[in-house]
């Protein structure tokens, strides 16, 4: 294929270099465009003022980026203790491996996620020595089966389900936490090359609780 007129002008008799005139008429043009682009600066950075005021008003970080279902809601805590979390009027969930207020404990779950037999709490990691639901509540951590950790998930998705679709007027902090769905999606993910025997070390936590 012949490259000849590669570098030719495309109409002939074109120009090569700009004249003084056509440079003249572009100036109006590159004014208009810079005074554009300074209102548009302008407008970004004051929205970018207001989201960090509404950022800094909300006491939860990830709902005071976007609108989302705990905008507007208020937040019930249960405190960073046993003994606080009792002293708030929270109830210990065996589901949710936490404490919650009371406007989010809900025993029909707990009663749906302990219809699977695999559940249960074990002080050792061999699962030898079962817990009872009082001494899981007054225990630091615990261990669980793989099954267990399988059917908590599932049963929290389940859950997860059913607050949104019925428009729940109270939803707990695990079920509204982008990081433990993202956990339970990733551990479901791996559950198949996992070890059916290893045990889960699960701390027991402190939720708090949504109010609409």
């Amino acid at each position: 294929m012949s490259l000849e007129g590669e570098n030719q002008p495309f109409l002939p008799g074109a120009p090569r270099q700009r004249s003084k005139g056509t440079a003249r008429a572009c100036f109006p043009n590159l004014l208009v465009f810079i005074a554009t682009s300074l209102l548009w600066l302008a407008v970004i950075f004051l929205g970018l003022d207001s989201k960090h005021d509404i950022r800094t008003d909300n006491t939860n970080n990830y709902a005071g980026r976007q609108h989302n279902v705990t905008s507007g809601a208020t937040l019930i805590t249960c405190g960073n203790s046993q003994a606080e979390a009792r002293s708030l009027g929270c109830k210990y969930d065996p589901f949710l491996n936490h404490w919650v207020p009371q406007p989010c404990y809900d025993d029909e779950w707990i009663a749906e996620y302990m219809d699977d037999e695999s559940w249960g709490a074990y002080a050792d990691e061999d699962l030898t020595h079962r817990l009872t639901t009082k001494e899981m509540e007054d225990s630091d951590f615990y261990y669980t089966s793989l099954r267990d950790h399988i059917n908590h998930c599932a049963k929290m998705w389940n859950k997860q389900f059913w607050a949104l679709y019925e428009e729940r007027r109270a939803l707990d902090s695990i079920i509204a936490s982008p990081g433990h769905t993202e956990h339970c999606a990733q551990f479901l993910m791996d559950a198949l090359d996992a070890n059916a025997t290893q045990a889960t070390k699960t701390y027991v936590g402190f939720a708090d609780c949504w109010v609409r």
